[in-house]
């Protein structure tokens, strides 16, 4: 099953690709550059032509077409459909070989990127609804997350930790939790437009505690109709949601640096926890880069593949220190 296990890790590769595309369509404000799906302006393709855009305007006179965006949302459908493919064809190729491997986790991963699929149509057909949006991203992290642990478990050079007593599992569960967590806040700030909520580091608008909104910020569900491109929340509410994602971002911080002492009092899990480390201290600078420097796109969108490799290192903990069958 070596060819397996490669084919296992170009979906990891693929799935990290399309995570920070699906962030690069989102933050470059295409996610509806095609107001339907599959398609897009009842085409396969984005309309280019002058004839093919005049037709288009004609059909989705509420939406009129911004190639510029279209392009963009079409190609990130292209890479997501193209993943769907080689999650298939894993499964095919466990099931096919079940007599020697378990085809349980490909199955599973081919629900998820069918739940997945629906949830990127909800995006479109719903107007960008910030629980729709955030439930696509960790949608995708689910994806990624498992793809690395069926990759590493065809793996053979990767072998369980042997306990030496600085690191358990619990811990690194507690880190996932965390990760989990920030990213689902990171997602809700994203789909709100709240990441710019905040000028400046640490303060919020010049003051320590600003008026904040926590009662509206948080509200799941609005109802249907409702276009969110942009956002509808008022400042406070949007401030409220900027705050949170900070508090978060303190507390996953500092308990991953006592996390990562932890791990780099073992050889085994040294470079590990150096690779923790390192994520971290970049994560920061991109974060308060963004508040600073007004949401570049590509700091903005390097925010989001930093949090899925950090996501990526946590799950490789994960099953390094899983108790040996």
């Amino acid at each position: 099953m070596k060819n397996y296990s490669k084919l296992a890790w170009f979906g990891v590769a693929l799935a990290l690709f399309v995570v920070v595309l699906g962030a690069f369509v989102r933050l470059s404000d295409a996610g509806l550059g095609c107001p339907d799906w599959p398609g897009c302006y009842g085409q396969a393709a984005w309309p280019t032509e002058s004839h093919e855009i005049a037709q288009a305007n004609e059909a989705f006179p509420e939406r009129s077409v911004e190639p510029h965006k279209a392009w963009k949302e079409m190609v990130h459908r292209y890479f997501a459909g193209t993943l769907g493919l080689i999650v298939l064809a894993l499964f095919i190729w466990a099931f096919v070989k079940r007599e020697e491997e378990s085809y349980t986790l490909p199955l599973i991963l081919g629900f998820v990127i069918v739940f997945q699929a629906a949830l990127g149509m909800w995006t479109v057909t719903l107007q960008l609804k910030p629980v729709i949006v955030m439930g696509h991203l960790m949608g995708g992290m689910l994806t990624l997350s498992l793809l690395c642990w069926l990759a590493l478990s065809h793996s053979q050079g990767i072998k369980p930790y042997r306990y030496g007593g600085h690191v358990k599992q619990w811990m690194i569960v507690v880190a996932l939790i965390l990760v989990v967590f920030q990213i689902m806040l990171g997602g809700w700030t994203s789909s709100n437009y709240a990441a710019l909520a905040c000028t400046g580091f640490p303060l919020c608008n010049g003051q320590v505690w600003p008026e904040m909104n926590f009662s509206e910020a948080f509200i799941m569900w609005r109802g249907l109709g409702v276009n969110y491109e942009f956002g509808v929340l008022d400042a406070p509410s949007r401030i409220a949601i900027q705050m949170t994602h900070r508090i978060g971002f303190v507390v996953l911080s500092l308990y991953l640096l006592w996390l990562s002492s932890r791990l780099m009092k073992n050889r085994e899990l040294m470079p590990l926890g150096i690779a923790v480390l390192t994520l971290l201290v970049v994560q920061v600078t991109l974060g308060i880069s963004n508040v600073m420097f007004n949401l570049p796109l590509v700091v903005a969108t390097a925010h989001n593949g930093v949090a899925a490799l950090l996501l990526l290192s946590i799950i490789v903990l994960l099953y390094k220190t899983r108790r040996p069958a």
